[in-house]
């Protein structure tokens, strides 16, 4: 078979764009594969002659990619992982529909390409907002193994590496399909290629990254069997004493801070109610004169004023939550928590609870299945005058949270998770490098603390500083640098994701119109 059968072969152009996407993710370092991937794509979105013969070689392609990518979502839960995959290469046929009516145009090629890549980045944009967001599989987490070629997001977020990649891509498409002009396309397509990598080169160059001081962190992960109930211990008090030597054997008289990775007190904390567990751990942060951060299941009551529409009543019938909490015990005797405000669907909290429980006559115990209850707000804790996140596993994924951290004040970025539902597959290691993103995003250390790994610490140019291995039980001291500039993207919000779906709207419904008019005329 030579090659222009395999450029006219749409189950080969869909299979290989599939299988290209899906290895361009972490662990794999092979983010530009990612191009020629949505070239194919192209090829084949086009070479159909409906929307329902792109969707019967297309759905393919995005169940490949899905699957390669995210296939350890069954390791949490079977059921929920393949619907996670389903339902997610569905939701991925909107853009890539919309895409296809603007090639479809006759718009200038020079305008419809980026108009084109609109819709996609304002879909990725957008998942990040509902209650079934999904964003693992952004095409901008995959240059998490190459952030010496994006520095530039530092301005735009990461939205804006998903608008390269389908620009660079229309273009070679193009140039690829269009003999007469091949060499135009072509140099078009190396110059929007090059052009975003050399600013990143530059900038990478002359990144200062003097920090305005250093925080010495005690950062434990403690190998706990997320799969055993209390991790196979017989009471909460026993693991909890095991964090406590952990974290006391990597402490020294210039520690500032101990962070423990989520769920790590197990057995939970009562607003209410004290428990022998918290009363230790405020003991130890009191006696160590640092504060203590970690993870637990936090049991909240509700004034009247505060109730959430799906609550739950405990046995003298007052309202309360349980939320997936990071919990910080200061020294002189207080505590402070954030409530996890990005849940993962289905997993930690039921999609639209709150609207569905509206409808009447569905005979469900609404706050039985809801999950977690939703934090409201961001949260930051102290530490020697320096104030700090501990964003919550898929709290990490989400810019726009990581950035609101940030313009209250943060000087570095924690994040604790238990990565651990996952085994030993290629989830712990994406969530460790899709933090690399954020790091530049923000110019700004992060420091994770997992609880079977991987630990460590990001530098703020988004290269790995620090990583432990997986499945070993460890505490290190680190010295965390602490910066206090804001990039433009901090400064500026998303921007850059209303570009998107502004021009994605008004490109696809220019597209539309010349498609008509076409048809019009014939």
């Amino acid at each position: 078979m030579n090659m222009e059968s395999l450029w006219n072969n749409k189950w080969f152009l869909a299979i290989t764009s599939g299988v290209l996407l899906g290895f361009s993710y972490s662990p794999f370092p092979l983010a530009f594969l990612t191009i020629p991937a949505f070239v194919l794509l192209l090829r084949v979105t086009l070479l159909t002659g409906s929307i329902r013969e792109m969707i019967l070689y297309t759905y393919p392609t995005f169940l490949i990619w899905n699957a390669i990518t995210t296939y350890w979502l069954l390791f949490a839960t079977v059921s929920g992982g393949i619907a996670a995959i389903v339902a997610n290469s569905a939701i991925m046929l909107i853009p890539l529909a919309m895409m296809r009516t603007m090639y479809r145009s006759n718009l200038s090629a020079w305008l419809k390409v980026p108009l084109a890549a609109a819709p996609w980045v304002a879909y990725e944009w957008l998942h990040l907002q509902w209650d079934l967001s999904w964003p693992w599989l952004a095409i901008a987490n995959a240059y998490s193994t190459a952030t010496f070629a994006v520095q530039y997001i530092e301005f735009t977020g990461y939205l804006s590496i998903s608008f390269w990649v389908l620009c660079v891509a229309g273009w070679a498409y193009i140039a690829l399909n269009e003999k007469e002009k091949a060499t135009t396309w072509f140099a078009a397509a190396t110059l929007a290629a090059m052009l975003p990598v050399l600013l990143s080169l530059i900038l990478l160059r002359t990144f200062d990254d003097t920090p305005d001081r250093y925080l010495n962190v005690v950062v434990a992960q403690p190998n706990f069997d997320s799969y055993q109930h209390l991790a196979g211990y017989p009471n909460p008090d026993i693991p909890l004493n095991g964090m406590i030597a952990l974290s006391d054997s990597a402490r020294t008289a210039d520690s500032h801070l101990v962070l423990w990775p989520e769920n790590a007190i197990m057995g939970g904390i009562f607003e209410r109610r004290p428990t022998s567990r918290d009363q230790t751990i405020a003991f130890y942060a009191q006696n160590w004169g640092i504060p203590v951060v970690g993870g637990a299941s936090w049991y909240q009551h509700y004034d009247d004023k505060e109730l959430p529409r799906v609550h739950r009543l405990d046995n003298q019938g007052r309202p309360f939550n349980i939320y997936n909490s990071a919990i910080g015990f200061n020294p002189n005797g207080t505590r402070l928590v954030y409530n996890k405000m990005k849940l993962v669907p289905i997993v930690e909290r039921f999609p639209f609870v709150n609207q569905l429980s509206r409808i009447p006559f569905i005979p469900v115990n609404w706050p039985e299945i809801s999950g977690y209850g939703r934090g409201r707000e961001m949260i930051l804790f102290e530490a020697d005058d320096v104030l700090f996140p501990a964003v919550i596993c898929y709290d990490s994924v989400f810019p726009a949270l990581v950035r609101e951290s940030v313009t209250m004040g943060a000087g570095f970025v924690s994040v604790i998770t238990n990565d651990g539902w996952w085994g030993r597959t290629s989830g712990h290691v994406q969530h460790y490098d899709f933090a690399r993103l954020r790091a530049i995003e923000m110019r700004r250390a992060v420091v994770r603390s997992a609880n079977n790994g991987i630990s460590g610490m990001i530098n703020a140019d988004g290269s790995p500083h620090s990583r432990t291995e997986y499945w070993t039980r460890t505490a290190f001291e680190i010295q965390v640098p602490i910066y206090s500039h804001l990039t433009f993207y901090a400064r500026t919000g998303e921007w850059f994701g209303w570009l998107m779906l502004i021009s994605g709207i008004l490109g696809w419904g220019l597209a539309r119109l010349r498609v008509l008019g076409q048809y019009k005329k014939q």
